[in-house]
């Protein structure tokens, strides 16, 4: 009994009071009618009065700072944490507005908490140079960041709630990410993934606990390492070239000095025959050996243009006097294209001259008997352009891709036969990288090649 007072009482003494108010009054009204002191219509009159002021009471007192509470609390609830309840009273209702203006100004703040750890966590998937993939327990896109989406093309909009598999179809991924479900284990592997070229991606997957036993989904990580394991082949593939690149003239250069070794060098007849390859395969050794280190300076940035202005003619004129005796001994005519009043640019010389070299001897090497090689030098508004155009035996279209590749060969036996390196073609590519400009080549087997480089007029950020 006592424990329901107690209850009765903290649900407020204010209606309780009233209650009790109302009831003697109408018992002082039922004592008064059964005495003769006022008529039944006359009770009724003095009830309606004090039923209507009790009304009016509790309307002020309770119905309308509820009314007022319960429209502000919806406003509340769809998201408006902003407004206060203004109820001062100092009673229960006034408790619980306080309580409400509390509660919402907690929520307020556990809101912008979370607001601001989210803007943070995205913030650090947008500046991550690695790809995330956040999946729920059945496999669906939760969230991707902008690398996923621009390697794979596609949006956080259109992938949510899709199945990662039709976003990216890969049959190890798909094992990956089964694996990660079945076991809870994270797991990672190298996996090939095409897309509109093929990448290489290290994708670690990671189970996510949602504070339960149960699994509370997936997370990949993709970390592109396409260029470093091309870089790793490329490293593989020179050293087997520049291994097979020495084996060959050494191997050539030993045998003849043990067939010497062993008489030959007293029959003077074959002795210099023998001393002449000796020599030949020497030079080619020097030539290979000194370019494989300019190829190295220019590609670790060691060696620094020397800015000066240029003239383009006047470096075509020097390549051509230098290799005009090679193009005669092959009756090789060399046209030059190339106007004094063309615009002077910013260049090195001994380096582009390089460039202009190996460009001409390439066509020279590859040209026939009595064939002809044109040189064109031209400008447009902003850039410088050079062909160098041969009616040789061509490029198959299949190997265009690769010519600048080091130690490339379209006919490895002919090459060596002209005593080429290999490195020539990949030495002007790096020499037109550092001028911050660009080359190319087109080519028809039969027809002949042309081998074009552009570069700027205007070098930008160089120092002198």
């Amino acid at each position: 009994m006592l424990n329901r007072l107690g209850t009765l009482w903290r649900l407020g003494w204010s209606p309780i009071a009233s209650y009790f108010l109302l009831l003697l009054v109408f018992f002082a009204l039922s004592l008064l009618t059964s005495v003769n002191r006022l008529n039944l219509w006359h009770a009724g009159l003095v009830a309606f009065f004090f039923a209507t002021v009790l009304a009016l009471i509790m309307y002020a007192r309770f119905i309308s700072p509820l009314e007022e509470m319960a429209s502000i609390a919806q406003d509340m609830a769809r998201g408006n944490l902003e407004q206060e309840i203004r109820i001062f009273a100092q009673d229960e209702i006034g408790d619980l507005a306080r309580s409400i203006n509390y509660m919402a100004r907690q929520l307020k703040t556990n809101i912008d908490d979370i607001i601001a750890e989210k803007n943070r966590i995205q913030a650090i998937l947008t500046s991550m140079a690695d790809g995330v993939i956040a999946m729920d327990p059945w496999g669906r896109v939760i969230l991707i960041n902008p690398v996923v989406e621009k390697l794979f093309g596609i949006t956080l909009e259109a992938s949510r709630g899709k199945n990662i598999f039709r976003i990216i179809r890969n049959n190890e991924l798909e094992k990956m990410i089964n694996h990660a479900l079945e076991t809870g284990q994270p797991i990672n592997k190298l996996v090939e993934i095409q897309t509109t070229d093929p990448f290489i991606f290290y994708v670690n997957v990671t189970p996510l606990e949602n504070g339960g036993s149960d699994q509370g989904g997936l997370v990949a990580v993709l970390k592109d390492v396409t260029e470093r394991k091309r870089v790793e082949e490329m490293r593989s593939d020179f050293v087997a070239n520049v291994s097979h690149e020495l084996r060959t003239p050494l191997t050539s250069i030993r045998g003849f000095a043990e067939t010497l070794l062993d008489g030959a060098v007293v029959d003077s007849k074959v002795a210099r025959p023998f001393l002449e390859i000796i020599n030949t395969e020497t030079e080619r050794l020097s030539r290979l050996i000194d370019e494989l280190l300019n190829l190295s300076k220019i590609e670790d940035r060691k060696t620094i243009p020397s800015w000066q202005p240029l003239n383009i003619s006047n470096l075509i004129n020097s390549a051509v006097t230098i290799l005009k005796p090679k193009a005669l001994e092959k009756e090789i005519t060399i046209g030059v294209d190339a106007p004094e009043t063309l615009p002077i640019f910013e260049g090195d010389a001994d380096m582009l001259c390089q460039v202009l070299i190996n460009l001409i001897d390439n066509s020279i090497s590859y040209t026939l008997q009595g064939g002809e090689i044109y040189i064109k030098a031209s400008a447009g508004p902003n850039e410088l352009k050079v062909d160098v155009q041969d009616n040789g035996i061509g490029i198959p279209q299949e190997s265009l891709h690769r010519v600048f590749e080091r130690f490339y060969r379209v006919d490895k036996a002919r090459s060596r036969e002209q005593g080429g390196t290999g490195l020539g073609l990949s030495i002007v590519k790096h020499i037109v990288d550092v001028h911050h400009g660009s080359v190319q080549v087109e080519s028809n087997v039969g027809l002949g090649s042309t081998f074009s480089f552009v570069l700027p007029l205007i070098v930008p950020n160089h120092s002198k």
